[in-house]
This record gives C-alpha cells, sequence and structure tokens, in this order.
C-alpha cells in the first residue's frame, strides 16, 4: 500500500537547520539536549488510499471525493475539543443516477504512524460527518474517513466508498496566535437553493501564525440574510461551512475571531459574493459585452464524465422574448464558460443574456438535468456629445451695437442675466458629476440661480477666484444628464455688476464639464462672450479763481486770473463724461453775491463772462458758457488769458482785505 507523508513544517526546519549547521546543541550544566521524537519527519501509512481531487465545471463536480478535506494538522490542548470538518460529495453522474443513496460516514484511527489501524467507535463520534476529538493526553494521533454512499435497497452491493486524506491531531502546551488570515474556498457562491447542480455553499478557512496555535475560532458575517453558516454549530475548529440564502444577492464579510489560551483574542476577516451567477454588463456603443459564468473550472479528465454537458447562451430583447445566441458541443463546452457579444448598438441597450447548463445522463443519455443563471443585464451607453448655447443681456441698459453675445458700456449695478440651454444630443450620452461653469467679472453680485427654471439653494453654486484670467467662476453643480429622462438643462443667471473702476472688457467662454460613463473626464464649451465695461456719469471737478493783489488804485480795470487758470495750463473746469446716453447738455455760470472781505466789507466789482471782446455780468446772472448735441461728449471749459471769466473793478474806493464771492455752476440737459 502507498505510504503517505504527514510533516510538520517546524519539523522540516529544524531538519534543515542540521543540514546547514552540521548539529544543533543546547548546552545545560554540560549536557547535551536531544531532538524530540515528534519533532522527526514521520511517514504515515493512510488505511485506504486517499481519493484524488476532483474534477469540477463552475462548481459542479464531475468526480467523487471531497469538498472539504480534513486539513493536514489539528493543534489542540488536552481535554479542549477539536472538531474534524469534512464533506465528501460524489459526482454529478452519481448524485443524477443514484438519488436514495445517502452518506454514511466511518472513521478509523492509528497511534503509530498507520501500523495498525482502529475503527473509532460511534460513541466517541466515528460516525459522524464533522468529528470531536478531545485528546486526553500529549501527543498525535492520526484518522482517515470513510465515507460511504448505499441505500438499503441496494446495500453493500452498490456501496461507493470515498477515502479522506490523513490528518493529525496534536495535542500540544498552550500555544498563542500572533496573526490570523482568513480565507475561503469560493469567493463567488450561487443563489439558486436546492439546486442539484448548483454551488451554493463553501468552507471557511483560519490560518493562523504560528501554524500550531490551538486556541478556539469563532465566525460571524455581517449579513446572515445574503449567506450564513450550517446548522452544525459547534465551535472551535479552524474550519466551517458557509451557505447562500436562496435568491440573494451581495456580499457578505466574514469576521474569523480565534480566542487564545491567555484570553487574547485576534482576528481577520474575508469577503463572498452571492448572486446568480452572471454579473450585469454596461459598455460604450461600438463596443462588445462579455458575460463569464461565475465557479471554478478544475480538472481536464473527461473521462471521468459519464454523460453529455452542454451550455447555451440566451439573449432576452426587450419584451422578454429568448433568442439562442450560442451552443456548445459536449466537448468544448468549457470555451462556453464566457460568452462575448457583437459589437452593441443603442438597440441591444436593455437587453439580457442566460446561460444554461444541460447534463444528459442515464441510458443512452436520456434523462436531462439543467441550470440556469440568472439573467443578467446589458447597458449600452452612448459617450457624452453636449453643446452648449449661451446669451446674456443687460437688463438695465441697452448699449451700442449690444447683441446675444456682446454688450458695451455696462457698467455698475446694471443687472446682467446669462442664459443656457445645454443638450446632451447623442443617444444614451451619460455625465455624472455634472459641472456648469461662467466667468464673470470681479466683485460681481449673483442675485438668483435657475436650474431647470427653479431657483436652486446658494450650497447647489459657488464662486470660484480664477487668478489666472483675473475672473470670479460661477460654478453650478446638478449639471448631469442619465442618457434616457435628462437630455437638456436650462440654466438662469441674474447679476447686478460691481467693482468696475473704469473701462474694461471682458472676454470669456462658459463650459460644462464631468465624469462620461467610463470615468474620463468630458468638457464642452460655449460660445465665447465679451462684456465691455465702463463707469457711467458725469464727472466735472471746478477750480476755484484767483486775481491776484490789487490796489486802491486800480479802478475801472480788468484784472486776469492768475496764469495757471488760463490755457494751455490749465482748465476751469475738468469733465470726464462717461454718459452711456450722451444726451445734449448746456453749462451756465452765475455769481451768487458781491464780493466781501473777512470784515464784511464790499467789493463794488462783479466778474464778467467774455468772449471775442464781448462781455456780460454774471453777478445773480445765469449766464451760458457752453452747448453739446445728443451724442457729443461734452469737453472741459478753459479759456486764454483774455477770455472766459475776468473781474472788472469798478472807480469806488476799496478797503483793504481779501475779497472772495461764490460761483454757481450748472450743467442741463437739453430736451
Amino acid at each position: 500500500m502507498k505510504q503517505h507523508p504527514i510533516k510538520k513544517m517546524l519539523l522540516r526546519l529544524s531538519c534543515l537547520i542540521l543540514i546547514f549547521t552540521g548539529l544543533l546543541f543546547v548546552v545545560k550544566n554540560n549536557n547535551v539536549s536531544e531532538v524530540r521524537a515528534d519533532d522527526e519527519e514521520i511517514i504515515v501509512k493512510p488505511m485506504e488510499k486517499p481519493n484524488r481531487d476532483v474534477v469540477k465545471i463552475l462548481g459542479i463536480w464531475l468526480t467523487n471525493g471531497y469538498s472539504l478535506q480534513p486539513e493536514s494538522d489539528y493543534y489542540t490542548q488536552v481535554g479542549q475539543t477539536v472538531i474534524i470538518r469534512t464533506s465528501a460529495g460524489r459526482s454529478v453522474w452519481s448524485v443524477l443516477t443514484g438519488l436514495l443513496d445517502s452518506p454514511h460516514y466511518r472513521w478509523y484511527k492509528t497511534t503509530d504512524a498507520g501500523e495498525t489501524w482502529s475503527a473509532v467507535p460511534e460513541s466517541e463520534g466515528g460516525y459522524r460527518m464533522n468529528f470531536p476529538v478531545t485528546p486526553k493526553e500529549i501527543g498525535t494521533t492520526w484518522y482517515q474517513l470513510d465515507t460511504q454512499y448505499w441505500n438499503y435497497l441496494t446495500g453493500w452491493l452498490a456501496k461507493t466508498h470515498i477515502y479522506s486524506q490523513v490528518t493529525a491531531v496534536h495535542a500540544k502546551e498552550p500555544v498563542n496566535a500572533t496573526e490570523l488570515t482568513i480565507t475561503t474556498d469560493d469567493d463567488y457562491l450561487y443563489n439558486l437553493g436546492d439546486n442539484d447542480l448548483a454551488n451554493n455553499d463553501t468552507y471557511v478557512h483560519a490560518h493562523p501564525i504560528p501554524s500550531d496555535a490551538n486556541g478556539q475560532m469563532t465566525y460571524t458575517v455581517d449579513k446572515p440574510e445574503i449567506a450564513d453558516f450550517s446548522d452544525d454549530k459547534e465551535n472551535g475548529g479552524k474550519t466551517t461551512q458557509l451557505i447562500a440564502k436562496k435568491g440573494a444577492i451581495g456580499t457578505v464579510t466574514i469576521t474569523g475571531t480565534m480566542q487564545n489560551p491567555n484570553g487574547s483574542k485576534i482576528s481577520a476577516q474575508t469577503s463572498v459574493r452571492v448572486g446568480g451567477g452572471l454579473d450585469d454588463q454596461t459598455v460604450n456603443i461600438g463596443e462588445t459585452a462579455t458575460y463569464t459564468m461565475y465557479g471554478d473550472t478544475v480538472g481536464d479528465d473527461e473521462s471521468t464524465n459519464k454523460g453529455k454537458i452542454t451550455i447555451e447562451w440566451f439573449k432576452y430583447d426587450k419584451k422578454g422574448k429568448s433568442t439562442s445566441v450560442a451552443k456548445s458541443t459536449t466537448s468544448n463546452y468549457k470555451d462556453y464558460i464566457s460568452y462575448t457579444t457583437p459589437a452593441t448598438t443603442m438597440d441591444d441597450d436593455g437587453t439580457k443574456y442566460q446561460a444554461k447548463i444541460t447534463f444528459k445522463y442515464g441510458t443512452l443519455n436520456l434523462q436531462t438535468k439543467t441550470m440556469t443563471t440568472n439573467q443578467a443585464n446589458l447597458t449600452v451607453i452612448n459617450k457624452p456629445d453636449i453643446t452648449v448655447e449661451n446669451t446674456v443681456t443687460n437688463d438695465s441698459y441697452s448699449g451700442n451695437d449690444d447683441d446675444e453675445h456682446n454688450l458695451n458700456d455696462v457698467s455698475n449695478d446694471d443687472v446682467i442675466t446669462y442664459h443656457s440651454v445645454i443638450t446632451e444630443n447623442s443617444d444614451r450620452g451619460v455625465l455624472k458629476d455634472g459641472y456648469y461653469v461662467i466667468p464673470m467679472h470681479k466683485s460681481t453680485k449673483i442675485n438668483s440661480v435657475k436650474l431647470d427654471d427653479a431657483v436652486i439653494d446658494s450650497s447647489k453654486y459657488s464662486i470660484v477666484p480664477n487668478s489666472e484670467d483675473n475672473t470670479d467662476d460661477l460654478v453650478i453643480s446638478g449639471l448631469d444628464f442619465d442618457g434616457v429622462d435628462v437630455r437638456v438643462h436650462s440654466v438662469e443667471v441674474s447679476t447686478t455688476v460691481a467693482g468696475v473702476t473704469g473701462t474694461e472688457s471682458l472676454t470669456y467662454t462658459p463650459y460644462i464639464y464631468g465624469n462620461s460613463n467610463d470615468d474620463e473626464v468630458y468638457m464642452s464649451k460655449g460660445i465665447t462672450e465679451q462684456i465691455n465695461y465702463t463707469l457711467d456719469g458725469f464727472i466735472v471737478s471746478i477750480q476755484d479763481l484767483h486775481y491776484g493783489a490789487v490796489n486802491s488804485f486800480n479802478t475801472q480795470s480788468l484784472q486776469y486770473r492768475e496764469d495757471k487758470h488760463n490755457l494751455p495750463n490749465g482748465n476751469v473746469v475738468e469733465v470726464n463724461d462717461r454718459r452711456r446716453d450722451k444726451k445734449g447738455k448746456k453749462a451756465y455760470v452765475k455769481q451768487e453775491r458781491q464780493f466781501e472781505n473777512e470784515n464784511g466789507d464790499q467789493l463794488s466789482s462783479s466778474i464778467r463772462y467774455y468772449d471775442n471782446d464781448s462781455y456780460v455780468s454774471i453777478l445773480n446772472n445765469k449766464t451760458f458758457l457752453k452747448e453739446t448735441q445728443a451724442g457729443e461728449s461734452f469737453d472741459s471749459i478753459g479759456w486764454g488769458k483774455k477770455d472766459g471769466l475776468l473781474l472788472y473793478l469798478d472807480d469806488a474806493v476799496m478797503k483793504a482785505g481779501t475779497y472772495n464771492t461764490t460761483l454757481t455752476w450748472v450743467f442741463e440737459d437739453t430736451l
């Protein structure tokens, strides 16, 4: 009988150390410690040759074997129970042709490395699939399971034996784990319930470091409505069974916790998905979609097949009508675990795909069993093709040559409204996390923002300073397109102009950006617009006039202004005409009272307005100076030395002092 080696990793390492170092000694009181006998490599002869590994297709067994073999080594303590968990299974052919057969379990043990084997009595759990072992002394015992399938009608005549691997149970002093890893045999389970073919369960394993840690394991799941542990609630072992719930879809997180002999705990996690076998697919138009059935394919021994296997793929149109799109032969069914569609069009959007596995067995393969996956959706999405149609209006003033993309003579306090219609033109184009951006003049006040004719809260938009372009960018959220219901967005933004200090010009282009369905950044620009700003107003700056010093003998004479008030040195009245609407305008001046000094003495004199040797006194007389026509700018007012406002002194006696008077300037619009 073939010998089956069972080796301990720690012992193997000890042997390697001896090989490379020659001798390993520990010196105590001049004595040499010997290597213990159980540190040596031990060859164990199994009672019967273990069945070879199974051949599977998508988790469906094609040969007899164990879905859960005993672990090679179990570590526990004296008096502490460890559960040797197993699960034998028959091939799909055996199941389908022997529906009345049931499993019977027989455990055997040896303490001399397989020289002699004995049956474990039923009273000690020897007839149980999951076998409890409670060591009574430190040492190692080896076990092997014979799982027998038969029924009372056929009895022993048609008995099937499935022999497990040999496992060792080591009873040791307490060993604490410092690290822990959790794994599962399968990362995907079918939710088809009691279907004979579906793989709806898996085994969870704990892997402590060091491997001979002998604490107690417990397991929990976060979503027991999706998958939960089997009804076998015996604790302590490193392995447990997880079973998917019928019809459930989702992912469960499994937490394994080992409580060490010293009372400390160490935990680890892993996850398992549950579903109907296929995932929904989303592709861009023109791409292909690939559907793959979940489940591992193991082994290539076709000679083990006792029947015929075929896989067929179906497409369901939007009305639910199915059409066969691919079907395997018996010899090439493994090539049909996946199906790739032709290049997609928008007609494929909303269709579904499903796979069916058919097993034919029995005499002449006339009996049939099938398993079908879920119907998986196909979503076809076109990349976005978005256009932005934008206009701008000045609701306060109509400037010269204004149009829907250009505004002129815009000034502070004007109400400017930005209008935009944003359209997704492609068939099923999607934009996620969409934003619309309008660059604006700095300090612009936002009065309101409407998205699709509804005023939105200020939390839905923000002002982002743009130092590069010297603008304040209005950024509006919520500009998504789902490719189905939302195809057009309208935006209307009302603002009030502020911060204009002179003649300025802003050229800007609004744009929309976001993520397309494949998470690439997408941006589309609108129409470039220009706003020309100005300060609206008629600004006048008037100088005080000085006529110099005179004496009492300067009678019946003209006194001229100081040179700084004469052209070309300067204007008497500086005018900055920034009016957007330049109506005709007239200018007048008037002397309100006689000249007086600080003592209240009056000067018998007046200011005259001279124009080419003609003059008129402006004392108490509103005197016309200048007029412009509509559309003309009003220029500053200034004169040469002998024109304009000159002081005439009469023959009255003047008293000493500084004399002044008040001039009133009037600028009137003409009708």
